[in-house]
């Protein structure tokens, strides 16, 4: 658990909170102790001494350090609660970071879900189980217990002795039962992150799945890995019921005990009447303490639990990108022997692949399916990183530039993503830009008229993944959305296939006139579109195998004419 909190200590700020709520926690175990011990002068002065004049002072205190427990109760609820906001804030944030960092080929074997679910879930148990339970519950356990402690060894040593028999027996019960707990707590949380994953996918995946008519396999699907999720909850609900037949004896054995040492006491004279009922009373608390500390101590085995889980992915590989500074202009762009591949076990996908990109030139590449042309743009926007070789811009390795690398390169899908919020707040995506600038670019990539028929226009809510859109009206505003930004270097890959011949056409004579001077590369399918590019790359298997303009190759490359002739036979 050591190693649990100081993975956690990292990610809290507001560590003065903590001042505020440690000492709401030293009041509110203190006071219902001197609460317990005017009982005492209550029973031995006024009662049994009939020093009744003591009566409304003793009555007095004991109102006042009675309720007080419950003023400190509340301060350190709200101390630990601004502690535990701000760790789950800054816990997710800087889990989103990490993701963010992840190399793609690692980010592709995650689940959405299961990031989801160790955002909604373990997150949210991790900051609620270490402040709220660990930090604050634990210590006012600890402080408690020490303070009866002291107040039942002045009383009567034989009790303190108990007290401290039945602490061993409950350290005993942590040792042999916490493995135990926190093994059953990590079956429960991957079962409930298979369930976030299952559901997130059956979300996704609604038109498919209606179309294809599976939702009765979709619910099949779904009911066993509920029942796999059920099975665990009900184990480990057995394994705690199990701890609890063991452990509560204890607590009933040892008061009967406390009755009995202290009845003896008192029919001994060695102890008073109003010793005896303070003494049970401290034995009962103290009990209950011990047993409350047993439960913190297995809830600290599930904060375990719930770490290892985040750490799992905030401890994975994070991209190395260097610190060069990329303010300068782009003056060239090279692969040099690039080699690659999406995993050790997969074949090669580039093979010792060169290319030297003319700058302020419209570049186009085109080949079968498989032959590496969107591998090449996942390698200049640094997605993945060559097996061997380099890709360089300015001579520089571009691993080696900063985040300033994404001010200078561009690049739009073919299946552009949408969050769901207004069609202008996904063309600026936080950007500052002139109303007339956006409608100017809009009309170039022929968006702007539908977007006029909208009732709201531009403030139009797209919906989740911009589902209210047509697959032509995405391409046309994530191009738009490239247009704006306007960078050295812009990559279209497949960007227009969703469009008709004429408007790919028109969009196509847009971008050439929006970006002459510029550099902008083309991974196209239709030749068509391309014929006009200054040059031309035609890959198989992983590398160039012709180059030129359309003319240089409808007469030298046999490649490049079969990729005609088949379009022109479609």
């Amino acid at each position: 658990m050591k190693a649990s909190l100081i993975f956690i200590f990292k990610y809290i700020d507001k560590k003065r909170w903590f001042f505020l709520g440690y000492f709401a926690i030293f009041l509110e175990c203190l006071t219902p102790i001197i609460a317990t011990l005017l009982q005492r002068d209550l029973i031995d002065k006024v009662f049994s001494e009939k020093q009744y004049q003591e009566f409304p002072k003793i009555l007095a205190l004991y109102a006042i350090f009675f309720f007080g427990p419950k003023l400190w109760f509340t301060v350190r609820k709200v101390a630990f609660f601004h502690i535990g906001y701000q760790l789950q804030m800054s816990l997710t944030k800087e889990f989103l970071f990490k993701i963010y960092d992840m190399p793609t080929a690692i980010f592709n074997k995650e689940h959405v879900g299961g990031l989801l679910n160790n955002i909604r879930n373990n997150i949210a148990d991790t900051s609620d189980l270490s402040v709220n339970q660990i930090l604050s519950e634990s210590v006012k356990n600890i402080l408690t217990v020490l303070f009866l402690a002291f107040s039942i060894a002045n009383i009567n040593f034989v009790m303190m002795i108990i007290v401290v028999t039945v602490a061993i027996i409950y350290y005993g019960l942590l040792h042999k039962f916490g493995g135990k707990t926190k093994e059953f707590a990590q079956q429960v949380r991957e079962e409930k992150s298979n369930i976030s994953i299952v559901v997130e996918e059956s979300i996704s995946s609604i038109r498919e799945v209606i179309a294809f008519n599976r939702q009765d396999w979709q619910f099949k699907h779904y009911d066993k890995k509920f029942s796999d999720y059920f099975k665990a909850v009900i184990k480990q609900g057995l394994f705690k019921n199990k701890i609890l037949f063991i452990s509560d004896p204890f607590l009933y054995g040892t008061k009967l005990v406390a009755i009995l040492f202290g009845g003896m006491g008192v029919i001994s004279n060695s102890i008073s009447l109003g010793e005896f009922v303070v003494g049970f009373t401290f034995v009962d608390q103290l009990v209950t303490e011990l047993g409350q500390l047993f439960e913190q101590g297995l809830t600290g085995k599930r904060l375990e639990a719930s770490v290892q889980c985040i750490e799992s992915v905030m401890g994975a590989e994070s991209v190395n990108f260097g610190s060069v500074d990329f303010n300068e202009e782009v003056e060239s762009i090279q692969f040099k022997d690039v080699t690659f591949s999406y995993s050790p076990d997969s074949a090669l996908v580039l093979n010792k692949l060169s290319m030297d990109f003319p700058i302020g030139k419209k570049i186009a590449i085109v080949g079968k399916s498989g032959s590496g042309k969107s591998t090449v743009a996942q390698l200049l926007i640094r997605a993945y990183s060559p097996d061997k070789g380099e890709v360089s811009i300015n001579c520089v390795p571009i691993n080696c530039y900063g985040k300033q690398y994404t001010d200078k390169i561009s690049m739009v899908f073919q299946q552009p993503y949408f969050i769901p919020s207004t069609i202008k707040e996904n063309l600026v995506f936080d950007k500052e830009y002139d109303k007339l600038h956006i409608e100017n670019a809009c009309k170039e990539m022929l968006c702007h008229d539908f977007i006029a028929r909208f009732p709201k226009g531009y403030e139009t809510q797209v919906g989740e993944r911009g589902i209210s859109l047509s697959g032509g009206q995405k391409q046309r505003l994530a191009l738009t959305r490239a247009i704006l930004k306007n960078t050295d270097v812009l990559i279209l890959d497949e960007a227009t296939s969703a469009l008709d011949t004429e408007t790919e056409f028109c969009v196509q004579k847009n971008i050439d006139k929006l970006r002459k001077g510029k550099t902008t590369i083309i991974i196209a399918h239709r030749i068509s579109t391309i014929q006009n590019a200054d040059i031309i790359y035609v890959l198989d298997k992983g590398t160039v195998v012709a180059q030129g303009t359309h003319e240089v190759l409808m007469s030298e490359s046999h490649v490049y004419k079969e990729l005609y002739a088949l379009q022109q036979v479609g």
